[in-house]
């Protein structure tokens, strides 16, 4: 005897329709169908919508404070998404308020154009976060040697040791010289020279993910790294000020 062959899936449906009015052929076709009530009305949705246009910097969750909609989050996304809005991720830079911005433009408009004769020293110190911490400054054409800061650095450390430094010092001198201080805008990590040194350094020293076993290993990385620091790259570091100027003060990647 021949095995039944197997009904395919509409096949077996047919069969589940036609039991089912054999069952019961009266209430056949008689089932109301319950619709799913709609969570957001035009009322509502109106409210989001104006919502969005006063501040489009809103997330989700303040848009449901605001309107008083009762649904999820995902729900006013998707009701948002429906209507022509479209949702992107903040990026993760300072929240720059009109001062910063006018002052960030100031300063690239006053420090665009220089003299290459006099010599601008721009140093920092480097702390926390790492085994290995060096200090170091640059001029236009060449950088000093770099110096590493033993032991862990604290923050009352960190004070003793400015507070002892001969800059702290050195305010009314310059004065009676006439050197002007550079008045450096606040919320501007990309005015800081020196940080894109850093920054580059960082790339370098652990370009294509590399890692140290110890320390000695990645202080003469970082040393060797800093000495051999491209020329052309602290020229270029000053060209960030123009583009400061041409991006009307926003943050520069």
């Amino acid at each position: 005897m021949a095995r039944q062959k197997k009904p395919f899936l509409f096949e077996r449906s047919r069969v589940t329709v036609i039991w089912n009015f054999l069952n019961d052929p009266e209430g056949h076709g008689t089932k109301k169908v319950k619709w799913k009530t709609q969570k957001i009305s035009p009322a509502l949705s109106g409210r989001i919508q104006f919502a969005v246009r006063q501040d489009t910097g809103r997330s989700l969750t303040q848009i449901k404070a605001v309107t008083g909609a009762d649904c999820s989050s995902i729900t006013v996304r998707r009701h948002l998404r429906l209507k022509g809005f479209k949702n992107k991720k903040r990026p993760q830079r300072p929240r720059l308020l009109e001062r910063h911005r006018t002052n960030r433009l100031d300063f690239a408009r006053e420090h665009q154009t220089y003299d290459i004769e006099r010599s601008h020293l721009f140093s920092t110190c480097r702390s926390g976060g790492g085994t290995v911490m060096v200090w170091g400054a640059f001029s236009f054409s060449r950088t000093t040697e770099p110096q590493e800061v033993q032991g862990r650095q604290t923050t009352a450390g960190c004070v003793q040791m400015l507070q002892r430094a001969s800059l702290m010092t050195e305010g009314p001198r310059l004065c009676v010289n006439n050197i002007t201080l550079l008045d450096h805008p606040t919320c501007s990590p990309d005015l800081n020279l020196i940080e894109n040194l850093w920054g580059w350094m960082a790339r370098d020293v652990y370009k294509t993910g590399q890692q140290f076993d110890t320390v000695d290993v990645l202080r003469a990385a970082v040393f060797t790294t800093w000495r051999n620091l491209p020329t052309h790259l602290m020229e270029t570091c000053s060209s960030c000020i123009k583009t400061i100027g041409r991006k009307k003060g926003v943050v520069l990647r």
